[in-house]
């Protein structure tokens, strides 16, 4: 009999990979899925209006709507981006609804051995305890979110007053579980100090795209026709202020280039940011699907990373480059949660320049315009071996 592992997240659709956050999320889930687990994955959802079933990668989703944030949302009209204290209430009721509902189901279900829950805001956790849920709990934070709220609210008590009532709740969410799950070492020892954790494993974040073989990837470098000048790729990622802050860097220095010497493609949800596109060479895409990004890096020479402050997800980015075996320009923090031995790597075999301030990131730009490193025979990563590593924390 395969055992059964309950998986949860507050993000919508993960199978579509459209951030780094969900291409964790669901890579974990397809990986326990081919070890050999049976996966029923639930997740609270903006698309739809009622319960829903579908499947993807032998992974079964079950779709919870989240009425009362559409019924709010609705009234109040609402535009943001932030962490919000209203919508995160509409949130937790939403959350609190979809376990009772479940709760029931999960006692009387033996095959079940543990309950896997991504995201840094959840309050998952408490609810099961508080509904008598006694399984096994596994708790994904995605990485050092809850550590940059922490760290943002040390030094300014506006920000504490604003993130206050989400490191409680990630406190008592940390409380309820079992066993901590953190991508890298860097995050699980900067969690261990802030939080004092107990039980803490590490399970690296997948490679975010790979390629079937060495011709898939020659097919998808073939889009791109003209080899007679770099393109660049910035994965600028969700709203952020960090994040922003890059793309605006970005589009101002190469603003200032002859359009005639470089691509550049920026994803991420910044069309709005087009008015200050004065260079025709400069294409912001939105938001794309995981496969239009192995395209995208297929095509590209050069990932850009300018990330000059402390922000969580980072090096998701980075791994993204590292796929598709581009030449890397970025920041120290871009890289910080990186294993050593890769970084070391990186750096002997001359893929990455650092960057320490926005004069060191336009300086690097022009340099690799009047000298480009394109190369049409590179060496992206053709396979990924990540189901060893989930397989040997479950079976422990």
């Amino acid at each position: 009999m395969h055992k059964s592992l309950i998986v949860y997240s507050y993000y919508d659709c993960p199978w579509l990979m459209k951030t780094g956050d969900t291409v964790r999320i669901h890579r974990i889930a397809e990986a326990l899925a081919r070890a050999g687990y049976k996966i029923i994955f639930f997740t609270l959802s903006f698309t739809t209006d009622r319960l829903k079933v579908s499947k993807h990668a032998n992974v079964i989703y079950v779709l919870f709507p989240r009425l009362f944030y559409k019924v709010v949302s609705k009234v109040l009209n609402w535009r943001s981006y932030d962490l919000d204290p209203l919508i995160k209430l509409t949130h937790y009721i939403d959350e609190a609804v979809f376990t009772t509902k479940i709760a029931c189901w999960l006692k009387g279900n033996h095959e079940i051995f543990a309950i896997y829950i991504f995201g840094a805001m959840t309050s998952k956790p408490c609810f099961l305890r508080l509904l008598g849920i006694s399984k096994s709990i596994f708790f994904d934070p995605l990485g050092n979110y809850a550590q940059t709220l922490f760290i943002q609210s040390r030094n300014s008590f506006l920000r504490l007053i604003k993130y206050g009532l989400y490191l409680a709740i990630h406190g008592l969410s940390i409380k309820a579980s079992n066993v901590l799950v953190y991508p890298s070492d860097p995050d699980r020892k900067s969690a261990e100090r802030l939080f004092r954790l107990r039980k803490t494993i590490v399970i690296p974040n997948p490679l975010p795209v790979w390629y079937e073989s060495f011709e898939e990837y020659t097919q998808l470098r073939n889009y791109r026709r003209e080899f007679d000048k770099p393109y660049f790729i910035l994965l600028a990622g969700g709203k952020s202020s960090v994040n922003r802050e890059a793309v605006m860097m970005t589009i101002r220095i190469f603003n200032e280039l002859p359009k005639d010497k470089f691509k550049l493609k920026i994803t991420g949800p910044w069309e709005e940011l087009m008015p200050l596109v004065k260079n025709s060479s400069i294409e912001l895409m939105g938001v794309i699907p995981n496969d239009d990004l192995k395209k995208l890096l297929a095509m590209s020479d050069y990932g850009l990373s300018p990330v000059f402050s402390h922000v969580a997800g980072t090096f998701l980015k980075i791994l993204s480059y590292i796929s598709a075996d581009l030449n890397i320009i970025c920041s120290y923090n871009s890289i910080a949660n990186l294993d050593k031995s890769l970084i070391n790597q990186l750096i002997s075999s001359k893929k990455i320049h650092l960057i320490k301030n926005f004069s060191d990131y336009k300086q690097a730009v022009q340099k690799n315009i009047s000298s480009p490193k394109i190369s049409f025979l590179k060496n992206p990563v053709l396979s990924d071996e990540f189901d060893n590593i989930l397989k040997k924390h479950f079976l422990e």
